[in-house]
Formats: structure tokens, C-alpha cells, sequence
């Protein structure tokens, strides 16, 4: 934090997943929310010990989920057109740069249509998405198609296509023809601005039952070489477009190397994944898979990725990996699952800053305007939860402005909404300790261009702005607040978090003169235990006092540190006087206040465990989130010298300080 001449005590005042829940989890999820929850959160630490946490270019995107081609011939109609320009605004609201759409086989062959019966139907759906093009490119937004294989079955149903008579029509060759043709009908007539080719090759075998396209399973190296003759014959007939293709990171098993190894090896421009589950090993796939297309030269982007609502027992249990069905689909409506929609988008977001991602899209963009109640639609069949999540969706995004849910606002901040701003990073005032943070806490932020100037709070209440610098939150919740601010200079904030906000992935948005300047993911927790130290390193001996109780009732008190300046305080030796005397240390921090009682607050001093008479705030009437914890020192540390202390609240550590006795 930074300092200013005063005492050490009141300078340190004055600058200075258990997952949450929208609702209560159902006993039927409990064990798949756990499992995610727990898979996430590795993921997320992963990510965020490596990455420096700089911001990349990334395209960040959203599914434009109403012009899916799964839809078909429902596609053609007038309303159909007006209902995806909303969706096309509702996306462009949360601040994204481009949209997904899904172009797969045969939605723009020409044959297929001949085939269909209603040949006349090619020209007008040419004319849907170029219009669409147009729509995007309008808005300043790109456009991301990806052109792999319709669904046959519920997720066509209504479109019009007789899907399986025409894969089941062509033989390998021709099927490839097929692909070509649609492909390149979209990069001659669309124009989009990438393409993915394929990166479900499982599931497009099983959707067409081209073996000899995609297979065999477990290697596909068909499925490598179609890709490569695709790439080929379209880069052929002059399309420059880059074109991606790659896997479903639930591939992760001992011959998905090699067929990503193999697609980078086939002339595609860059690898593009789905992240599908969370669960097992399938989120650090993506790291390896980057990894490999970074050292091929290429880069990664991610076309589709959600948090499919599965236990590992289910993925373990379920023939091919898991299960894709709409059954399992219509679990993710529910409104208790945003905050872990909302971690896994931040784990995911921080991962394409970390590898420098093309573009990166969620799949369920549904979600970002509208959710279900649980206690509502618990019981109703699958088919209704779904129904009315997508009529849900379509009434927010048609309101002026769209509706965001929580997972909306919240991914919107992570993005920059429109703002595109530059990260910053956020610590714990007391122990700059990189962990969760809690509510009514001060923390200090890091980055760039913060402020224009330096300023300083003087008095009480502390004020939202200094020199025109200002920052809200936004909770998992989709709470936003305004932070209290103690000091701002270009590269440095000091600030108290609010209280009351709600525990998981929250975003720090930072304000200067009107304009966001910079953003900073965090993640709250009910307690994040910090100490504040001399040196202001979060290590070394604690900005303390040791309160000394003689058998005549008279007192005495000392501070734990000596010397003259920061970066060269020592503990001071302290002396527990004679067997009548009682002594407390005061420690001074943040973070502590939420502790749910006395008997989960615990100290370790060397390798004695002392007692905690106090954790909570410390004079609130004149400290801002500024907590203290009392601890009776016992007369078995005379002597001990120097010793290391670690504080815990409901069996998560502080920082770890430096006392000494004599």
C-alpha cells in the first residue's frame, strides 16, 4: 500500500469455491456442482500461476444462437430474421466483437437442395446469411462460421431437411465433395471472416456415418485427411479466409495428440477447439493442445465451449465420454448454476489472454440474457424447461435495452463490454497474497494509466472518486458497486471492496475521467485473511502491538517492529514478563471480519498453537475494513527467538509473518 508520513499504524489505515449460489443447489446436483466446482477452480489456479497477467487480442465473441442452421427452412422467414438481428443486438450490447454462426453441411450445399425438393430454397438462404454478413459487418463486428455437419434428430427437427436420407445418399467422396461445396459457397457468397472446418470429428461420424470420412474412432486420421483435402481444394479456388479445425477437448485420451499433431500438419491456419465438459482432464487439454499449435507456428481459437452440467461419475459411466443429449441439456437454465457459468467463463478468459487466442466464444449465449427458477420448473419435463428457457432468452433480448442475467453483466465486465480495456491486477492490501478476497476488505490494484494524477483521501466517509478516478464491481450476482477509494496514481489503486457482495468470479471495472481504463478479474471469498506488515511485502514482521497485563492491573505496551524505514524493519524481540503477566498481541489486517465464529479462527505461532480472543473489525468508526485479531501469547514462546506466525479463518491461511521473543 502506499505510505504517508504518519505513524506505521495509521498509515497502513489510511491507504490501506465454495461457489455462491442464485438460489439454493438442488440435492439432485449437488455432486455435479461439487465436481465442477472443484475441476474449474484447479483449472483457473493453473492458468493464473502462469499467465502474467496481461491482456491479449483477443476476438472475443458470443453464439448468434438464432441464426443456428440447425433451424433450417425456418430460417427464410421474415420473423425468423427480425428475431436473430435482435439476438445480433442483444450480443453487440454485452460489448463482444464478433458473432458465431453455425453454417453446417448442407445448409448452403446447392445438390442438397435438389435432393430436398425445393431447389428454389438455395438462392434465398444464400441471400438469409449474406444479408446476415452484411448486419455484422455493420455493427463492426466479425463474423466466425463454423461448417461442419447439421444435427439430425431433435436438434433438426422442424427444419424442413431430410438430413439422414442425403448423408446416407453419397458415398465418402462425394460427402467430401458436399463439404466442399458448402464451404466454399460460404467463403465466395457469405464472406464471413474465418471458418472452422470441423473440431467434433466423433461427432460428425456418428451424425453422418461416414467412417471413411471421419473415421476410424480413436485415431480419425480419415477425418485428418478429409480436412486436408478440404483445405486444399478451397485454398485452390482462391479463398483466402483463414480456416481452422481441430477437436472437443473431451478427446483428451492417448491418440488425441497425434490427431491434433496431424490437423496441424494440414495446411489449416489454426487450431479451433470445443471445451466440452469441464470435468476429468478435459480442461487441461486445452493447455496442451495450445502448446502444440503454438509450437507448430499456428494459432488457437475456441468456437464453442460451456460448462456441460455433469458429475464425473456421469462422464465416467456414459458410452463415448457423456452425454450431449437435450435431456442433459435442459439442466443449464437454472438459475443456480450462474456463478459457476460465471468462473468457468473467467477460467476461460483468462486463458485466452494467457495464449493469446484468436477468438474466443461461448456456445449457450442464451444464458447471458436469461435464466429459469429452479423451484419453478424442477419438476417440469426436459422438454418444457427448454422451451420456455429459450422464449425466456427471446423476451430479454427484445427489451430496449436487452435484459443481461448475472452471467450477462458479469461476462460483459470480463470482455471490457465495449471499453476493450486492459487488465489490471488486484491483491490483498495487507499480504499481496494473488488468492480470493473478501468483502470489506481493502485491496490495492496494479496497471496502467489508473489516473491522470495522484491523489488522497483525507477524511471520512472515504470517497468513490479521486482526481477522476473511479471503480465499480460486479459480483457473481450481477451486483454492481461502487469502491471506496483511499489513494490513486497511474499505476497504483488503494480501495475498500464493498460489503455484502456475493462469493465466486467478480469484475473490477476502473474509470478515469469517464472512460474504463483498465478491468481486474478476482474472485471472492467470505474471509481472505491478510496481515499487514512493516515492510508492506505481506511478509516479514506484522504491523503490531503486544499489550502487557502486570498482576497490579497497570499495562504496558510495545510494537513488534524496529527500525527506521520501510524495507528495514526487524521484529522486535518481545518480552512476555514475569508468570503473573498476561500478554496479547493486536494484529493488524483485512479480510478477516467474515469469519463465521471465535472457534474457527486459529493461530500458529512457531509450533505453538495459541489462542484467538478477537477477530473482527478494529474501530470502525475510524478504519475502513481495517480488522484486527487479539491472540494471548503464551509464557512457553519465552525464548523462542525468531518464529514464523499464520493465522486461519475457517481453514484458509494468512500470510505468513515473523515474530521474534526474548
Amino acid at each position: 500500500m502506499q505510505s504517508v508520513p504518519k505513524s506505521l499504524l495509521s498509515v497502513f489505515c489510511a491507504a490501506a469455491m465454495a461457489a455462491a449460489q442464485t438460489g439454493a443447489i438442488p440435492a439432485t446436483y449437488q455432486t455435479a456442482y461439487s465436481d465442477m466446482q472443484t475441476a474449474v477452480t484447479a483449472f483457473s489456479s493453473t492458468v493464473t500461476s502462469q499467465w502474467n497477467g496481461k491482456p491479449a487480442n483477443v476476438l472475443w465473441s458470443g453464439d448468434l444462437l438464432y441464426a443456428n442452421s440447425n433451424q433450417g427452412l425456418a430460417l427464410l422467414t421474415a420473423q425468423k430474421y427480425a428475431g436473430i438481428l435482435a439476438d445480433l443486438n442483444a450480443l453487440q450490447s454485452l460489448g463482444v466483437k464478433a458473432v458465431t454462426v453455425t453454417m453446417g453441411l448442407p445448409i448452403l450445399d446447392q445438390n442438397f437442395y435438389a435432393f430436398n425438393g425445393d431447389p428454389q430454397d438455395y438462392a434465398s438462404m444464400v441471400a438469409v446469411f449474406s444479408k446476415l454478413q452484411g448486419a455484422i459487418h455493420q455493427r463492426g463486428m466479425k463474423m466466425i462460421v463454423e461448417s461442419a455437419v447439421l444435427f439430425i434428430g431433435s436438434f433438426s427437427s422442424g427444419s424442413g431437411f431430410n438430413l439422414t436420407g442425403y448423408y446416407s445418399s453419397l458415398s465418402d467422396s462425394q460427402f467430401i465433395a458436399a463439404r466442399v461445396r458448402n464451404v466454399l459457397a460460404i467463403a465466395q457468397q457469405v464472406q464471413p471472416d474465418y471458418i472452422n472446418l470441423n473440431s467434433e470429428p466423433d461427432t460428425d461420424l456418428a451424425l453422418s456415418g461416414k467412417s471413411g470420412v471421419y473415421g476410424p474412432a480413436k485415431t480419425y486420421t480419415n477425418y485428418i485427411a478429409s480436412v486436408q483435402t478440404i483445405v486444399q481444394q478451397v485454398k485452390a479456388a482462391g479463398v483466402t479466409i483463414p480456416l481452422g479445425a481441430g477437436v472437443g477437448t473431451w478427446l483428451n485420451d492417448g491418440n488425441a495428440n497425434s490427431v491434433v499433431a496431424g490437423l496441424l500438419a494440414s495446411g489449416i491456419d489454426y487450431l479451433d477447439l470445443h471445451v466440452y465438459p469441464v470435468n476429468r482432464s478435459y480442461l487441461p487439454a486445452l493447455i496442451t493442445y495450445a502448446n502444440m499449435a503454438q509450437q507448430a507456428g499456428k494459432r488457437v481459437a475456441i468456437s464453442e465451449c460451456w460448462d456441460l452440467k455433469v458429475s464425473d461419475q456421469e462422464v465416467v459411466s456414459t458410452a463415448g465420454g457423456f452425454a450431449t443429449s437435450a435431456q442433459t441439456y435442459a439442466r443449464d437454465p437454472f438459475s443456480f448454476w450462474a456463478p459457476l457459468d460465471q468462473a468457468f467463463l473467467q477460467s476461460l478468459v483468462n486463458f485466452s489472454n494467457w495464449k493469446n487466442l484468436l477468438y474466443f466464444s461461448p456456445f449457450w449465449s442464451g444464458y447471458f440474457f436469461a435464466y429459469l427458477d429452479y423451484n419453478t420448473y424442477g419438476s417440469a419435463p426436459y422438454t418444457q424447461v427448454s422451451a420456455d428457457a429459450v422464449v425466456a432468452a427471446q423476451t430479454a433480448i427484445t427489451t430496449t435495452p436487452p435484459t443481461l442475467s448475472s452471467t450477462g453483466k458479469f461476462y460483459s465486465a470480463l470482455i471490457g463490454g465495449q471499453s476493450g480495456a486492459p487488465l489490471a491486477i488486484t491483491l490483498s492490501a495487507a499480504s499481496y497474497a494473488s488468492g480470493n478476497l473478501a468483502p470489506d476488505s481493502i485491496v490495492s490494484i496494479f496497471g496502467a494509466n489508473l489516473a491522470t494524477g495522484t491523489a488522497q483521501a483525507t477524511t471520512l466517509p472515504l470517497p468513490a472518486q479521486l482526481s477522476g478516478t473511479s471503480a465499480s464491481i460486479t459480483d457473481s450476482g450481477g451486483n454492481q458497486q461502487p469502491l471506496l477509494l483511499f489513494y490513486v496514481s497511474p499505476t497504483q489503486i488503494n480501495a475498500t471492496l464493498p460489503p455484502g457482495l456475493a462469493s465466486g468470479p467478480a469484475v473490477i471495472n476502473i474509470t478515469s475521467n469517464g472512460a474504463v481504463v483498465a478491468q481486474s478479474n478476482i474472485t471472492l471469498a467470505r474471509e481472505a485473511p491478510g496481515i499487514f506488515t512493516a515492510n508492506q511485502t505481506g511478509q516479514g514482521v506484522p504491523i503490531a502491538q503486544v499489550v502487557t497485563v502486570h498482576s497490579d492491573g497497570s499495562r504496558a505496551t510495545t510494537v513488534t517492529f524496529q527500525g527506521n524505514s520501510v524495507g528495514n524493519y526487524t521484529p522486535l524481540p518481545i518480552n512476555l514478563g514475569t508468570s503473573t503477566d498476561q500478554s496479547v498481541l493486536v494484529l493488524y489486517g483485512t479480510g478477516i471480519r467474515g469469519v463465521s465464529s471465535l472457534a474457527n479462527a486459529s493461530v500458529t505461532i512457531g509450533t505453538t498453537n495459541a489462542s484467538v480472543l478477537y477477530a473482527g473489525p478494529s474501530d470502525p468508526t475510524h478504519y475502513v475494513s481495517f480488522d484486527q485479531v487479539n491472540i494471548s501469547l503464551p509464557h512457553s514462546l519465552a525464548a523462542a527467538g525468531q518464529v514464523n506466525l499464520v493465522l486461519t479463518l475457517d481453514g484458509v491461511n494468512s500470510n505468513t509473518v515473523t515474530l521474534a521473543f526474548q
